[in-house]
């Protein structure tokens, strides 16, 4: 059981409105347990992995038959019992990732063979509990060295570099990326989104998005903010994920109205490094609902192919859309996928996952 509870389900519940009042029951609420998912990544061409919020981490091969859906290939329990909030896949030869474990550790999983049936945990990486637990993380390669950039749910960036191996790891820099006035009603900084941006002198730089309504360029290689930008100064949520693709970067967050978006376009300058306002969307099927949670978005981008996006809002769509070279957004629609809250989201090449509770395959045409 968890007393944490999942982002869509903590915004509406802070809406006030007019509500039947509950009928009184001989009961006492002893817990929840949610098993939604919060993170998926793929880890290698064909297999992903999917985080829940009961603290389960479970690998999947991708089903390319229209017939048939996914095969588990391994299902593990993090050992902290908290809910999997990051996954990051490490180099491909390696066959490893890493994941989020509790407040104040990180795990790196590694397989010996292709099909990851024998995954186990290669390393523990322990950091100061301060921290808070990972919520997004990304591998940057700066200047011929590896790194994992870590977003953490108390407002910090960690930076660790590789060593001599995969289970080799040790925290360079820890930098404070917390706004002053943050974009929610909790004061929170949970840094949701981690990126990286593939722009400037090859010394490795992070974008990173933050509950506390925060844009924040980070440089790699000694943890120097390079630029802070508000992403909506009228906000009353804050960041849930965040996508690049070149110089673009998309940000999903909660519209909270009528007249809020939750969809936004910017364009990354590394000359200063500023963070430019393009366009922003609003991906909303019912024009009456209270909020509509953008829970994840991710890029597509393929050879000779539109640059395209996709996104999964609690009203259980699963949007797609383009982004023009002079980044400008165009929607094309939406498919329902079932459940509300919003899928974690994950593209490898024509692969796209979109999971919630059921896990749903598709082939990008």
């Amino acid at each position: 059981m968890t007393d944490k509870i999942p982002m869509p389900i903590r915004s509406l519940a802070a809406l006030s409105g007019e509500a039947v009042a509950a009928v009184g029951l001989p009961i006492q609420a002893a817990g929840t347990t949610y098993t939604m998912a919060q993170e998926a990544a793929f880890i290698d061409d064909k297999h992903y992995a999917v985080g829940r919020w009961d603290g389960t981490l479970s690998l999947f091969a991708f089903t390319d038959s229209p017939t048939q859906g996914p095969l588990i290939a391994k299902a593990v329990n993090s050992p902290a019992q908290e809910g999997v909030q990051m996954i990051v896949p490490l180099e491909a030869s390696a066959l490893a990732f890493a994941s989020s474990n509790d407040e104040q550790s990180l795990l790196v999983w590694a397989s010996a063979t292709g099909d990851w049936s024998n995954l186990a945990i290669a390393a523990t990486l322990s950091f100061d509990a301060a921290l808070g637990v990972a919520n997004s993380g990304a591998r940057v390669d700066a200047s011929g060295a590896q790194y994992l950039v870590i977003g953490h749910a108390n407002g910090y960036v960690s930076i660790w570099l590789q060593g001599s191996g995969i289970a080799d790891w040790i925290c360079t820099m820890v930098t404070d990326v917390r706004a002053a006035k943050p974009a929610n009603p909790w004061g929170i900084h949970n840094v949701r989104g981690v990126a990286n941006v593939e722009l400037g002198d090859g010394q490795g730089y992070v974008v990173t998005g933050s509950e506390d309504g925060n844009l924040t360029i980070v440089r790699v290689s000694d943890g120097a903010i390079l630029s802070t930008t508000v992403y909506n100064p009228a906000a009353q949520r804050g960041i849930n994920s965040l996508a690049v693709a070149g110089s673009t970067l998309l940000v999903a967050n909660c519209a909270v109205g009528a007249a809020d978006s939750n969809l936004w376009c910017y364009t990354i300058d590394p000359v200063g490094w500023s963070i430019t306002l393009t366009d922003k969307a609003t991906l909303r099927i019912d024009p009456s609902a209270p909020q509509v949670f953008n829970f994840d978005v991710i890029f597509s981008v393929l050879d000779c192919g539109p640059t395209r996006f996709f996104c999964s809002t609690e009203e259980g769509a699963l949007w797609m859309g383009q982004v023009s070279p002079a980044a400008r957004l165009s929607v094309e629609g939406y498919k329902p996928i079932g459940a509300a809250l919003g899928s974690a989201l994950c593209v490898s090449g024509v692969r796209l996952s979109a999971t919630a509770y059921d896990l749903h395959e598709y082939l990008i045409e």
